[in-house]
């Protein structure tokens, strides 16, 4: 018996051992592996292993995604086999949708321009999920409920004018905590969806994204017109599973959009823009908040006043 099971043993330990697989996705700044005297700069695409080992320097920045987990790590200065430099780093794991995966993918296998690449919008896929660590909306002032999500917007904008990408990075978890699930509103007026490459959409994922692909050398606002962003332009989400529903519009100079919104109850809706220059009438009313007694169809116009065009989040409370 105990020959039968030192054997067993030798067996087991005997296996080699499966390395843990991650995908590059970005890489800035001078990045490279070493593997006993080669040394070879690192390039997205590459495929990389848990005992990689890497020096990333002082002002690089390496996003990897483990396909198997579905999730996203960010890397930066240090020297070290990846696992290490994860955890050192603290790192934080970030779910990823299997369609923002295909996106990666696409993206880093193409030699086409990054502009045309954008396989979440051909596919027509939209985003949508919730953070593990939902926090209900807290009761407030009447016109306060949905505060958290102002406030987070007015975040994410100072995390552009800084260029501070892990300020974006933590918008996007703030943002998961929130509840924040694309609906399809039906559209009273006239509206073509559109590419949103180019425009800051504020969304969990698209943060992610730009924190991933923006260059901490230039200022983040001239580089997101060069960037595709993985969200379809539309969406068929009609089933409320969060505690805001909201949905993206790109809005032409003097564009107005209308929204059939059903209420029933406090009603409070959000209409954020990089600008703030495009408003929402609720009901006719310029007030954004209002309680109906009873089951009620609300109009929201939307109203781009910028002489450029806009990307709007129109948001409600789901409750």
């Amino acid at each position: 018996m105990k020959q039968l099971l030192v054997f067993s043993i030798s067996i087991i330990l005997s296996l080699p051992c499966v390395a843990q697989s991650y995908l590059v996705y970005t890489v800035k700044g001078d990045i490279v592996s070493k593997d006993k005297a080669k040394t070879a700069q690192i390039k997205p695409g590459d495929q990389l292993t848990d005992k990689t080992v890497l020096t990333v320097s002082s002002d690089g920045r390496l996003t990897v995604i483990d396909e198997k987990s579905e999730s996203l790590y960010t890397v930066k200065e240090g020297i070290g086999t990846l696992s290490a430099l994860i955890a050192a780093q603290q790192s934080k794991s970030r779910p990823v949708t299997p369609s923002f995966l295909a996106f990666v993918k696409e993206k880093v296998s193409t030699k086409n321009n990054p502009k045309d690449v954008n396989y979440m919008q051909a596919a027509g896929v939209t985003y949508r999920g919730l953070g593990k660590d939902l926090i209900p909306l807290q009761a407030g002032k009447p016109g306060a409920l949905l505060n958290p999500l102002r406030e987070t917007f007015a975040i994410a904008g100072q995390a552009l004018t800084d260029n501070d990408a892990d300020g974006l990075l933590r918008v996007s978890d703030r943002l998961d905590s929130l509840g924040l699930v694309r609906y399809a509103f039906p559209t009273v007026t006239g509206y073509e969806p559109r590419s949103f490459n180019g425009y800051f959409i504020f969304d969990p994922l698209c943060l992610m994204d730009l924190a991933a692909n923006l260059d901490g050398s230039r200022p983040f606002a001239d580089q997101m017109a060069d960037l595709p962003v993985p969200m379809a332009p539309s969406t068929d989400n009609k089933l409320p599973c969060g505690n805001i529903l909201c949905n993206y519009y790109v809005l032409q100079p003097g564009q107005t959009l209308e929204l059939a919104v059903v209420c029933s109850g406090y009603c409070e809706i959000a209409a954020l823009s990089l600008s703030g220059n495009v408003t929402a009438s609720f009901d006719g009313s310029d007030a954004y908040y209002c309680t109906f007694p009873e089951e009620t169809t609300a109009r929201i116009i939307l109203t781009n006043h910028s002489e450029k065009t806009e990307a709007v989040l129109f948001a409600v409370n789901a409750e």
